[in-house]
């Protein structure tokens, strides 16, 4: 395909640089968000649908009502309405909403809006953050779930210490408690995700000619990758960055009472 048609090569950077090296690595992308890897010889498509499928394992079930909030290319947004769940998604991308557009049609609910500003004069059974909650302030995040929900669902790496680059997971948790919200799950998935990470750094060097051409990138832009990639890495294995599965209600005796099936 000439790099001039390329239908992610006007993508925000760095995602349009995800997207270059899974199409020509998979064959295809489907989803632009971590995987959960559980040996070496795991591909990043399989750990990509696990964590998907981790997701799914935590929703209430269909039809449940539920707003995807950051639909990356409908993926999920697409199993979620075949496996029979009321879901729409939302994101403020309209460059996403177009290739979402195209790749499914009329065969997922998208809206044009940020999370902040949302007010669909209705409610959802869950909201859910699969690698969207990093991208806004955590008090208007629960400021604007406890109009919509009494259920968060978030997939997502925070900061477990104080340094810079993305939430930090105790105010994020504070700004949940002061909207009403209790945690009552938490996973650790950290050792699990940085692989990702380390698949697309093995590859910046091995693609550079390619994304400088196909994406009018400056070679300065793949450095900034290729920095950011080790600092994460680095920042994972010292214990600063950190990646969980969490799950807040504002009606915890209800959700116990429910996930213990009694």
């Amino acid at each position: 395909m000439p790099p001039a048609s390329l239908p992610y090569r006007d993508f925000y950077y760095p995602l349009n640089v995800f997207m270059h090296i899974l199409t020509h690595e998979e064959g295809g992308v489907s989803y632009l968000h971590y995987g959960l890897f559980e040996n070496e010889d795991d591909s990043i498509g399989q750990a990509q649908e696990r964590s998907t499928d981790l997701l799914f394992s935590r929703l209430p079930p269909a039809p449940a009502s539920l707003l995807e909030v950051g639909i990356g290319l409908g993926t999920t947004l697409r199993r979620l309405t075949e496996a029979g769940y009321e879901v729409e998604g939302i994101t403020p991308d309209e460059k996403q909403i177009a290739m979402v557009n195209e790749r499914y049609g009329d065969a997922v609910r998208i809206r044009c809006a940020p999370f902040e500003t949302f007010s669909p004069d209705r409610t959802y059974d869950a909201v859910l953050f699969q690698e969207s909650s990093q991208y806004i302030d955590s008090e208007a995040l629960f400021a604007r779930a406890a109009t919509l929900t009494s259920h968060v669902i978030v997939l997502d790496e925070f900061a477990l210490q104080p340094v810079e680059g993305l939430h930090r997971l105790d105010g994020f948790l504070d700004a949940a408690s002061r909207h009403g919200f209790e945690l009552v799950e938490e996973l650790d998935l950290s050792s699990r995700v940085t692989p990702s990470v380390q698949y697309f750094l093995d590859r910046f060097a091995r693609y550079r000619a390619r994304l400088e051409s196909d994406l009018s990138l400056a070679p300065a832009e793949i450095d900034d990758l290729v920095t950011s990639g080790e600092t994460y890495l680095r920042r994972y294995r010292e214990g600063e960055y950190g990646y969980r599965l969490l799950q807040l209600t504002t009606t915890p005796a209800v959700w116990r009472t429910r996930s213990s099936g009694t």
